[in-house]
């Protein structure tokens, strides 16, 4: 376990955090994964909450991208609010439903979401996240070794995270243009959809996003937008 933790301490880039704990966790037998990062204040389902998911048929991803069909998720906050893990099954049962909760778990179904489990992850400063996991079986079958590693390795990333967030105090200075672009990506566009709504070539949009990553000291495109919502360079 030291091992684990030791590779994460030693990681500066919140990029290479997220798929070190993503990689660990498909080792142990994970199918499916996501950590949601939320701004102070707001909700796990927002849409200003950045989704770092893995594993997800992507027609699901594009569902949940949608803000009205994320906000009927209650999982991510009843896990919130109970303070320890929860699978999926038992968070939709702690609570009432409204019938757009009915929908998203009948979509959840649908899509073969069953068996995973929630996980509240606890950092400085009230910096809290959620994330979930799925091994494709009934938790019950899953050692507890395993279990407890996913649980650590997730808990240590998501700390790590917060601590590279913290000591970056610096003022980023962008152009109106890469606003404009960081914007759309934060909103979880594709660089040639941005390219498309702001009448840009793919290669001018790949150059302006290559910008704004290293402005933002960072090497992909989830460590750059949690980044830019700690900075308060955009608002959604």
């Amino acid at each position: 376990m030291q091992g684990y933790f030791g590779k994460i301490e030693a990681l500066i880039d919140v990029g290479e955090v997220l798929w070190y704990a993503v990689g660990v966790c498909e080792e142990l037998g994970v199918v499916r994964q996501s950590y949601h990062f939320t701004p102070l204040f707001d909700s796990p389902t927002s849409e200003r909450t950045v989704v770092h998911a893995h594993g997800f048929d992507p027609a699901w991803l594009k569902y949940y991208d949608e803000s009205d069909f994320r906000k009927s998720d209650p999982i991510p906050e009843r896990v919130m609010a109970f303070g320890a893990m929860l699978t999926w099954e038992e968070a939709k049962k702690i609570a009432p439903n409204s019938s757009e909760n009915e929908v998203f778990f009948d979509a959840m179904r649908k899509n073969g979401l069953i068996h995973g489990f929630g996980v509240p992850l606890f950092g400085p400063r009230s910096r809290n996240a959620y994330a979930s996991f799925d091994f494709g079986f009934p938790i019950e079958r899953v050692p507890e070794r395993k279990l407890g590693i996913v649980r650590s390795v997730s808990q240590a990333a998501h700390q790590r995270v917060c601590v590279l967030l913290e000591s970056t105090r610096d003022r980023v200075e962008l152009s109106q243009r890469e606003e404009e672009v960081l914007t759309w990506i934060v909103r979880g566009k594709s660089l040639s959809v941005i390219g498309d709504i702001l009448d840009l070539s793919p290669d001018t949009v790949k150059t302006y996003a290559k910008r704004i990553y290293a402005k933002l000291g960072s090497t992909d495109r989830v460590g750059a937008v949690v980044k830019a919502l700690k900075l308060g360079l955009v608002t959604a």
